[in-house]
């Protein structure tokens, strides 16, 4: 079985992300996307909304 890359769980699919070339699970990318979570940016959202909460 393959391993993802990005949990280090054994599973039983993995996606190779198309900027980084890890190899990701279901749980852990965007399958469409072809992303994992490491290249998708999660977080940036979150870190935008403390940038404007900081300036006022």
């Amino acid at each position: 079985m393959p391993i993802c890359e990005i949990c280090g769980m054994e599973v039983e699919s993995t996606e190779t992300c198309k900027e980084c070339e890890s190899k990701f699970c279901e749980e852990c990318g965007d399958n469409k996307q072809k992303l994992c979570y490491d290249c998708l940016g999660w977080t940036d959202g979150i870190e935008e909304d403390w940038i404007e909460e900081d300036l006022n």
